[in-house]
C-alpha cells in the first residue's frame, strides 16, 4: 500500500515532534540529577555543622564549670565504693502457696470418657493439687468442770485439785490468746474485738472482759517482758524512738518508748511514760545508743551513735521549701545531694572492713559538708552548726562493727503501735497502758523473730490453764 504525499508528511511532522519531546526528557532528567546531587552536597554540609556545634557546647559547658568552680569554690570530692554485684536468680512475681505439710483427706476423681466427646480414654495418669480451707461455721465449744473440793482435818480449809474460779462462766484459753492477737497484731479496738467474735464464732463477750483478759495476759506475761528488756540491753546496739501516746483519764500528755536491739528483732515498749530523760534511764541503756538528735538522749548513753536520716531529710525539707528564695534554695539542694551520696556511700560499706583510707575520707567529706559559707539561708546555717557540733556522735559505728548508722529500725517498730493509736486513740487509763506496751513487747517480738511460727510459739508460753 502507497502512501500519499499527505500522509507522509503528517507522518513526519509526529516523528518530529517526538523527538522534540524525548530531547526535553532528557534536559529535565539532566537537570534533576544535578538538583539531588546539590541536596546531597547540602545535607552533608549541615552534618558537619552540627557536629562542630557538639563539639563546641562540650567546649562551653566545660569552661563554665570552670568558672563555676572559681566563683563559689570547687565542691566536696564525691567518691563511692565499688561493689561487685551478685548475679541473682530471675524470681517469678506469681505467689506460689506451699505444699502443705499435712494431709487431713485425700479425695479421688476417677475419670471414664472424654469430657468433651465422651470417647474412651486411654494411657490414664493421675494430676495431684492441694486445696487448703478452714470448716465454717466456727463453732464454739463448752466445757463443763465438775471438781470435787474437800475438806481437810488439818488446816481446816476447803481443798481440790484445781482453782475453782468466782463467776461460774469463764473464757477458755484459745479465745484469750485470740484476744490478745486481735488487740495486738490487728490493732482492733475492744468493741471491734467484740462484734468480730459475735459475727464468726457466736460468741458472746464484754468490752469490760475484753479489757480483763488482756490485763490477765499481761500479768502472766511479765516474766518474759523482763527477759526481753534484759536480752536487748545486753545487745551492743539500742534503738530508741518515741510517740506521742494518749492516756485518756489523766491530763498530762504521755509518750510511747521503743527500745529495739541490732543484733535480732527483740523489741521492748514503755508507754504511758513522759518525754523526759528520766524515762531512758528508768527502761535502761546499752552499750551504743542509737537515736536522733532529740536532748533527752544527749549524754543518756556510755556511746551514742546518731541518725545520719534525719539530717538527711531535713535537708531534703530545705532543698524543696518554697520559703527559701530560689537562688539560695541552690545551695540547700547542692548540700542535701551531696549528704545523701555520703549517707549511701556509708551505708554501703558498713558490710565490709573499711580502710583507714575511707574511714579519714569519710570524715573529711563530713566536715567539708559541715562547713558554713556565707551565702547559705540560715535553715541551713543552723543545720551546718549542730553537724559540725556532734561530728564525732555520727561516726561512733567506725569504732563498732555492726553498728548501723540510722534509726529506721526503731521507726519501723514504732509505726506499727503509731497505727493502733490512730485507731484506738490511745489508752483509758495508765494500767491501760501499760497492758498494751508488755502484750506488743512480747507478741511483736516473738512475731518478727519466726514470721511462720510465732503464734505456736505464743501458745506456749503459759500453761494451758482449765479455770
Amino acid at each position: 500500500m502507497s502512501l500519499t504525499d499527505e500522509q507522509v508528511k503528517q507522518r513526519l511532522i509526529r516523528l518530529r515532534n517526538l523527538e522534540l519531546l524525548y530531547a526535553k526528557a532528557r534536559e529535565r532528567i539532566a537537570l534533576l540529577e544535578s538538583e539531588n546531587k546539590r541536596q546531597k552536597e547540602r545535607i552533608a554540609e549541615l552534618e558537619k555543622n552540627d557536629k562542630d556545634k557538639g563539639e563546641k557546647l562540650e567546649a562551653l559547658a566545660f569552661q563554665l564549670e570552670q568558672i563555676k568552680n572559681k566563683l563559689f569554690g570547687k565542691k566536696p570530692e564525691v567518691f563511692r565504693v565499688i561493689q561487685k554485684k551478685e548475679k541473682k536468680n530471675r524470681e517469678s512475681f506469681s505467689y506460689q502457696r506451699p505444699i502443705p505439710e499435712k494431709v487431713t483427706e485425700t479425695k479421688s476423681h476417677p475419670v471414664n470418657e472424654c469430657a468433651y466427646c465422651r470417647g474412651m480414654l486411654k494411657n490414664k495418669r493421675t494430676a495431684v493439687f492441694f486445696e487448703e480451707d478452714i470448716p465454717l461455721p466456727i463453732q464454739k465449744i463448752a466445757v463443763r468442770h465438775e471438781v470435787e473440793v474437800g475438806y481437810c482435818l488439818v488446816c481446816k480449809r476447803q481443798s481440790s485439785g484445781i482453782h475453782i474460779p468466782s463467776k461460774k462462766s469463764i473464757v477458755g484459753e484459745n479465745v484469750r490468746k485470740y484476744v490478745c492477737v486481735l488487740s495486738i497484731i490487728n490493732r482492733l479496738p475492744h468493741t471491734q474485738i467484740r462484734n468480730h467474735l459475735k459475727d464468726v464464732w457466736d460468741f458472746d463477750i464484754s468490752i469490760g472482759e475484753i479489757g480483763n483478759i488482756l490485763e490477765t495476759e499481761a500479768n502472766h506475761l511479765r516474766p518474759e517482758y523482763q527477759s526481753l528488756k534484759e536480752s536487748v540491753l545486753t545487745q551492743t546496739g539500742t534503738h530508741y524512738d518515741e510517740t506521742g501516746w494518749k492516756v485518756q483519764k489523766e491530763e498530762q500528755g504521755k509518750f510511747a518508748w521503743v527500745v529495739a536491739g541490732t543484733e535480732n528483732n527483740d523489741t521492748v515498749f514503755a508507754l504511758g511514760r513522759s518525754r523526759g530523760k528520766g524515762n531512758i534511764e528508768d527502761i535502761g541503756c546499752g552499750k551504743v545508743g542509737i537515736s536522733d538528735d532529740y536532748g533527752a538522749y544527749r549524754n543518756s548513753f556510755p556511746e551514742h551513735q546518731l541518725c545520719f536520716a534525719h539530717p538527711q531529710r531535713k535537708l531534703r525539707d530545705l532543698a524543696e521549701s518554697g520559703e527559701i528564695q530560689e537562688a539560695k534554695r541552690e545551695y540547700c539542694k547542692d548540700t542535701y545531694l551531696q549528704f545523701s551520696t555520703l549517707y549511701k556511700t556509708i551505708r554501703q560499706s558498713l558490710g565490709n572492713n573499711i580502710s583507714p583510707y575511707l574511714k579519714k575520707r569519710f570524715q573529711e567529706t563530713f566536715s567539708q559538708l559541715s562547713e558554713p559559707r556565707a551565702l547559705d539561708p540560715a535553715p541551713l546555717a543552723k543545720i551546718k552548726v549542730a553537724l559540725r557540733k556532734n561530728k564525732e556522735k555520727y561516726f561512733t559505728f567506725l569504732n563498732h562493727p555492726g553498728i548501723p548508722v540510722d534509726n529506721n529500725k526503731a521507726e519501723r517498730c514504732l509505726r506499727h503501735l503509731v497505727l493502733k493509736r490512730k485507731i484506738s486513740f490511745g489508752s483509758k487509763t495508765q494500767r491501760g497502758a501499760e497492758t498494751t506496751s508488755i502484750l506488743a513487747s512480747v507478741i511483736l517480738s516473738l512475731k518478727w523473730n519466726d514470721p511462720e511460727n510465732w503464734f505456736t510459739k505464743y501458745l506456749k508460753l503459759t500453761p494451758q490453764k482449765t479455770a
